[in-house]
């Protein structure tokens, strides 16, 4: 019996040191790094690469825009506030609620009594200067003044002529005149009133021509000229006009990127109205540079600028790209991103560069187009 167990204990040694050798000769998992398992196979340590399931993009370029539509306010090309220039009391007043008037026209007059008799006195005051020096200029040829005493006589003469202009001056501040051809809107003061300087008389505004104010995008900026006609319409009352540029702002604004343009209007019959709103159509002659639009959320921006992923065989691949126009649920790809490729809309936060991923769904196109 003993002799049995002792031959049973050593075919079970050479069995085991069989079974020993044939795992070391094909580097079993007890040798990791080593053969499949080793590079994260189905046998070693690390396992089976995790695949992420994602949303997806199909990138398509933009149709060049014929035109481009935004709002505008309809203000009055000129508009001032009339007031006062002079303390005094309002002897007259000529405008009238709503009234037309031409350039120049005399609106209001405050009393200038004071100021009248004070005139006369420096014409007199002048006379008598003129008189002086012309007594003085005969005594000079004679030898009988000096050439100083002439030009004393000569000083008092401008002096008598700039107090009469100092008080002209006075009196034009009594007037109130309009400074351009235009239309009041209702008179504040009336006829008896004391006035002082800053008092409001009434706005005049010109209203048989009028302006618009709209802001351009960046990538239209160039797009326009002084000049150039530009279509209104006032989509409560269904009146259209044709207006022209008629200035564009300098620069571009950082913060908004767009261009301030303002565009006359003719408005000679009157229909249309200062203050109310627009719809303004620009016609674009070279239209817009090519773009592909993306989700807003398919762009990660870091340090060196904005970079989506894409799907290829199966694998995430970051692309730098450049970026136009934004709006919240898409931005515009100038560059780095080409048609038909398929851009990762979700799961960005796990992904990294060569992950395995699956496309799960294709998100709709029409949903993200940047106008």
């Amino acid at each position: 019996m003993k002799k049995f167990i002792g031959l049973f204990v050593i075919a079970l040694s050479v069995v085991l040191s069989a079974c020993g050798g044939d795992d070391a000769a094909k580097g079993g998992s007890g040798a990791p790094g080593k053969g499949p398992a080793g590079k994260g196979g189905p046998g070693g340590f690390g396992g089976k690469a995790k695949t992420f399931a994602v949303e997806g993009y199909i990138a398509q370029s933009h149709e060049a825009n014929k035109s481009f539509q935004t709002m505008a306010t309809l203000e009055a090309m000129n508009s001032v506030e009339l007031t006062a220039a002079a303390n005094g009391r309002l002897m007259k007043l000529m405008a009238k609620d709503g009234a037309n008037v031409q350039k120049g026209a005399l609106l209001a007059k405050i009393d200038d009594s004071e100021l009248r008799a004070q005139l006369k006195q420096a014409e007199s005051n002048k006379q008598l200067a003129q008189q002086k020096m012309d007594r003085t200029k005969g005594l000079v040829e004679k030898n009988a003044a000096t050439q100083a005493d002439l030009e004393a006589v000569e000083a008092s003469l401008k002096s008598a002529d700039a107090s009469i202009e100092l008080i002209k001056a006075q009196i034009a501040k009594t007037e109130v005149r309009a400074p351009f051809s235009g239309k009041l809107g209702f008179v504040n003061v009336s006829v008896g009133a004391w006035m002082t300087t800053g008092t409001s008389i009434a706005t005049l505004s010109e209203v048989k021509q009028l302006k618009a104010k709209f802001a351009l995008p960046q990538r239209y900026a160039s797009n326009l000229k002084v000049g150039d006609e530009i279509d209104l319409r006032d989509e409560e009352r269904g009146i259209n006009r044709t207006g022209k540029v008629k200035a564009l702002d300098a620069t571009i604004s950082e913060s908004s990127r767009t261009r301030q343009i303002m565009v006359a209007v003719d408005n000679a019959n009157g229909e249309l109205l200062a203050g109310s709103y627009v719809k303004v159509s620009v016609e674009l002659s070279s239209g817009r540079a090519k773009s592909i639009p993306v989700p807003a959320e398919a762009l990660t921006l870091d340090k060196d600028g904005g970079y989506l992923f894409i799907a290829k065989d199966g694998r995430a691949q970051m692309v730098r790209v450049e970026t136009g126009l934004r709006t919240p649920i898409a931005v515009d790809v100038v560059s780095g991103l080409n048609e038909g490729d398929t851009v990762i809309t979700s799961g960005l936060i796990s992904i990294r560069q060569g992950s395995s991923i699956r496309i799960r769904e294709i998100r709709n196109n029409t949903d993200y187009e940047v106008d």
